[in-house]
């Protein structure tokens, strides 16, 4: 086994740790999977590990039993790529959109950079639009 192979491996476990952390966490990524000076782009809005705590916290409140449901994981010597699904219904607060107890699915596509084994910068694409479509914020 190369030594590429093995970083990549390694890469592919710390991607799925990430979500999962988050997941036990119910908040932001775990501060000893991220590097000094960790930064987040989600949906366009780019942040510190603070900034995310602080989204991801604010999620999970509006969505109390979503999970990442991890579909697809691959990796190199310095990034990771995992695609998942995050299911739930819509029971808190979001962003100021009161709870309507609709079920919502959405998928997201996320480039991890990693350096030393720890994140470094986080690149997030999700479905706003469906997520928005799904809890009735948008027609269409």
């Amino acid at each position: 086994m190369s030594t590429a192979t093995t970083l990549a491996e390694s890469n592919c476990a710390l991607g799925r740790r990430f979500f999962a952390e988050q997941d036990r966490l119910r908040g932001g990524p775990a501060p000893e999977l991220c590097a000094p000076g960790y930064e987040a782009t989600i949906g366009g809005m780019t942040t510190d590990r603070a900034g995310h705590e602080g989204f991801a916290t604010g999620f999970y409140a509006a969505f109390p039993t979503v999970r990442h449901r991890i579909e697809e994981v691959f990796a190199t010597d310095d990034r990771v790529a995992v695609r998942f699904t995050l299911a739930a219904p819509h029971q808190g607060s979001f962003f100021g959109i009161p709870a309507t107890n609709r079920d919502v699915s959405i998928s997201a596509n996320v480039i991890l950079d990693v350096a030393d084994g720890k994140v470094t910068r986080l690149r997030a694409l999700f479905d706003e639009a469906g997520l928005l479509r799904q809890i009735g914020v948008l027609q269409g």
